[in-house]
């Protein structure tokens, strides 16, 4: 029961995103979405995913807290630093080929928006993370995962179109 809890609550998190209808609402289901499969990849005894996912929570909690974005210079530092992290803890486990290096092309997407993006940039970089952790899910028959990301996704694009046809429509 309690694993079927761990798999079911990023997916409850995944609906939920249908109403983040603002960009913090957005950044604190992301969190609780890092949190969820944080909790998720420990319980399996993934170290190397939890590794990542923490990482990833606390770049959204720093976004939370400050409510600043990074300047370019800084934002690419920070990824440079936290993708070295990513790919080194994906060598000490031996998960280097494309396919397993597809999380972390989600963990950059996901990251840039996070620290450098307003609200529509936010979104857009969520869409296209969340598009390839979906086919990564597709693809290592991961189908919570893949059910998650996808619904993400489509959220994201969802209010991203709302934020297009109000900017428009203020332009008018």
């Amino acid at each position: 029961m309690f694993e079927f809890l761990l798999n079911a609550f990023p997916v409850f998190c995944a609906l939920a995103s249908f109403w983040s209808n603002t960009e913090r609402k957005l950044l604190v289901l992301n969190l609780a979405l890092c949190l969820a499969v944080a909790s998720l990849l420990m319980f399996e005894q993934a170290w190397g995913g939890a590794i990542v996912v923490t990482v990833a929570g606390l770049s959204t909690s720093y976004r939370l807290i400050t409510q600043k974005l990074l300047s370019r210079v800084a934002t690419y530092v920070t990824l440079i630093l936290m993708m070295c992290l990513v790919l080194t803890v994906n060598h000490f486990t031996g998960k280097t080929s494309l396919l397993e290096t597809m999380p972390a092309f989600t963990f950059m997407a996901y990251r840039f928006g996070e620290l450098h993006c307003k609200e529509a940039g936010l979104r857009v970089c969520m869409i296209v993370g969340s598009f390839n952790f979906t086919v990564y899910g597709l693809i290592t028959q991961t189908w919570g995962l893949a059910i998650t990301e996808a619904l993400f996704a489509v959220s994201n694009l969802w209010y991203y179109v709302k934020l297009r046809r109000a900017m428009q429509v203020s332009h008018v």
